[in-house]
């Protein structure tokens, strides 16, 4: 089927009530860099975003960013540069990761950033992409306009629609203009490194960090095999502590934190971005031959959960994988399913998961035929998955927009 690429929302509310009209169901993509996250929308008409693009209104002396959906990340990054700001949730770049599955695979959009929720590294200390929107004007699946938040961050006024829509993956609403909220770049960059025995040894040394008023933004944990990966030869696992800020603070408190935590080394401003760009953009599992899986988890319980997949695993096959999020954020490598008689990684993941305190567990990459088995989001509880069918019901009651991108029914 030929896929239709809309320039003005009012092109999108036409698609979409031509599909109400037909009974059909439309699957929307920005760029489709992130298409094999989810669900495929089955016997639907492909709708691509890629021409509701361009920034509308950028106002740096107010942190201010007002563009269209379908604007390309390398097109934001390229004009925030100009004027030595940034998107302060850090958005990863997932196309390394998906590039063996998705040859089209780019930067995506910002609007593909937005649905899908995705935080970087600094989301530990500066908050999650739903928390930078600021407002945006979309249409439902009802074929109704509708505007949510404004320009300004008071402007708070009914429902914030925002935290909904971040992370619905284009089943309630496709949004068009966008403003958000940006942040200056930072003067200076540098991160702290430090071994640590095991997992339990290294959460501990972070949240005594955390605990300190130095200020991290950012704080990592790397298993001998993955730092060797990034180029830093470890015979034990390696803390990654990221400073940010004013030139003389980030010296001053990177010599402090030396000075408390002995064994500890720097890298400089380029080494350390290089590496969180590693970290963030999960180019450290893009070689896996086996199933992505991005858990979040309390960090107390990474140790433990990470233990029990350890104990699952055959002798022969060690686990990869690294923490984000000082350990509450964590990044797997688990065999993939190439027959329904394989072992089910992914659900002894979602049982352990369940053993230690809960949580969500993605299936990020398929490489196989897991999604056929197991579903791609964290299941839900009866009581929440009714929520979010009364939510869909509400925005698109005819289950026009993305049907069964993240739940089966939904």
């Amino acid at each position: 089927m030929t896929p239709q690429h809309p320039q003005h929302l009012d092109d999108v509310l036409s698609l979409i009530k031509d599909a109400m009209a037909d009974g059909a169901a439309l699957a929307i993509v920005g760029h489709g860099s992130k298409s094999d996250w989810g669900y495929p929308v089955a016997e639907a008409r492909p709708v691509v975003l890629d021409r509701l693009s361009g920034v509308i209104d950028y106002q740096p002396e107010e942190l201010i960013l007002t563009v269209r959906a379908g604007t390309a990340m390398t097109e934001i990054n390229k004009a925030l540069a100009k004027q030595n700001q940034m998107l302060g949730f850090e958005p990863p770049d997932l196309g390394e990761l998906y590039g063996a599955n998705n040859p089209s695979s780019n930067k995506g959009s910002i609007g593909g950033v937005l649905a899908t929720n995705l935080s970087g590294s600094r989301r530990l200390t500066a908050g999650a992409a739903r928390d930078f929107l600021l407002g945006f004007e979309a249409a439902s699946g009802r074929g109704e306009r509708f505007r949510s938040g404004g320009k300004v961050v008071k402007n708070v006024t009914g429902y914030d629609l925002s935290k909904l829509i971040c992370g619905s993956f284009g089943t309630l609403a496709i949004m068009d203009e966008i403003t958000l909220k940006t942040l200056p770049k930072p003067e200076a960059t540098k991160s702290l490194i430090f071994p640590a025995d095991d997992l339990a040894a290294a959460g501990k040394h972070i949240a005594a960090i955390l605990a300190t008023p130095h200020e991290p933004s950012a704080a990592a944990i790397l298993p001998a095999d993955m730092a060797a990966k990034a180029g830093y030869d470890m015979a034990k696992m390696l803390v990654v502590i990221r400073l940010e800020g004013f030139a003389i603070s980030v010296n001053a408190r990177a010599d402090a934190l030396l000075a408390l935590y002995a064994g500890g080394d720097e890298i400089d401003d380029k080494a350390s971005q290089s590496l969180w760009q590693l970290i963030t953009n999960t180019v450290l599992l893009a070689d896996s031959q086996g199933d992505i899986w991005k858990v979040s988890c309390p960090a107390t319980a990474a140790p433990a959960i990470i233990q029990g997949l350890k104990d699952i695993l055959p002798k022969d096959l060690p686990l990869r994988y690294y923490a984000d999020w000082a350990g509450g954020l964590l990044w797997l490598d688990l065999p993939s399913q190439v027959t329904p008689a394989d072992v089910a990684y992914g659900a002894r993941l979602r049982q352990i998961l369940a053993d230690h305190g809960g949580g969500f567990a993605q299936l990020i990459r398929d490489s196989n035929i897991t999604r056929q088995y197991l579903p791609a989001f964290q299941p839900l509880a009866d009581a929440q998955f009714g929520l979010h069918k009364r939510i869909k019901a509400a925005f698109d009651p005819m289950r026009v927009l993305n049907p069964g991108r993240m739940h089966h029914d939904i």
